[in-house]
C-alpha cells in the first residue's frame, strides 16, 4: 500500500471535512441547550436549595447564640450550674481562715498564688444545711473586676452545654430565700445559679453596710 492509497482511504467522501466538524459541534451544542421551561425549573430548584441552606445557617447561628457552657457542681444532694464564662478556675479548698464580724455569706479568706480572696459559702446563701469541710470541697474562682472571690461547693461534676430556651421555672419546693439567687431549672434538674446576685448581696452590699 502506497502513500497515495492511504490518503484516499482516510479523506472524507462528502466534501469539506471542516463542515462535518462544524455540524458535529452544532449537534453537541444543541444537546446541551435546555428549553426555556427546563431552565426556569432548574433555576427554581437552585434558588429553593439556596434559601433552605440560608435558613439552616441562620438556625444554627441562632442556636449557638442561645447556648452556654455550664460548670456543674453539687451542694448537698442537689446539682447546680454556673456559666463557665464567670469562672476563672477551680481549686481545692485550703488554708481557710475564718473572719469574725463579716457578712454571713462569707465563710473566711484563703489565698491563691499569694493573693488573698474571700470564700463565699453558697450553702449559707441558699439556705442549705452545712456540712463538715474536707479536702474534697472545691472553690470556684469567680471573675470580678473589683473583688477576688471564690464560691465554696461540695464537688465539681464537669461541664455541659445548656440552651437558654430550655430554662424552666423553679420547683415549688425551692426555698423562698433561695429563689432570688437562681435563674431557673435546667435539664436534669440542674439549678442555674445567679452568680451576680450572690456577689451583690455578699460582697458589694456587705462592704457598703460595714462602711456605714
Amino acid at each position: 500500500m502506497n502513500m497515495q492509497e492511504t490518503n484516499t482511504d482516510i479523506t472524507p467522501q462528502t466534501g469539506d471535512p471542516w463542515e462535518e466538524i462544524r455540524a458535529l459541534l452544532r449537534r453537541v451544542t444543541s444537546g446541551l441547550e435546555q428549553p426555556e421551561d427546563a431552565r426556569r425549573e432548574s433555576d427554581d430548584i437552585l434558588h429553593a436549595r439556596a434559601r433552605s441552606y440560608a435558613r439552616e445557617a441562620v438556625e444554627v447561628h441562632h442556636d449557638l447564640l442561645e447556648r452556654d457552657d455550664l460548670v456543674l457542681f453539687t451542694l448537698g444532694s442537689d446539682s447546680y450550674g454556673i456559666d463557665c464564662g464567670q469562672i476563672e478556675e477551680v481549686i481545692p479548698l485550703q488554708n481557710l481562715v475564718a473572719l469574725p464580724f463579716t457578712n454571713k455569706g462569707i465563710l473566711g479568706i484563703s489565698s491563691l498564688r499569694g493573693l488573698l480572696f474571700a470564700v463565699v459559702d453558697l450553702k449559707r446563701i441558699l439556705n442549705i444545711p452545712a456540712s463538715e469541710l474536707t479536702t474534697m470541697h472545691r472553690v470556684l474562682m469567680i471573675r470580678h473586676d473589683s473583688y477576688k472571690v471564690g464560691f465554696l461547693v461540695d464537688s465539681v461534676q464537669g461541664m455541659r452545654s445548656f440552651n437558654r430556651s430550655e430554662l424552666q421555672e423553679l420547683p415549688a419546693e425551692v426555698h423562698d430565700r433561695s429563689r432570688a439567687y437562681l435563674h431557673g431549672l435546667a435539664k436534669d434538674n440542674v439549678l442555674l445559679l445567679n452568680a451576680a446576685k450572690v456577689l451583690e448581696d455578699t460582697l458589694v452590699t456587705g462592704v457598703e453596710r460595714s462602711g456605714k
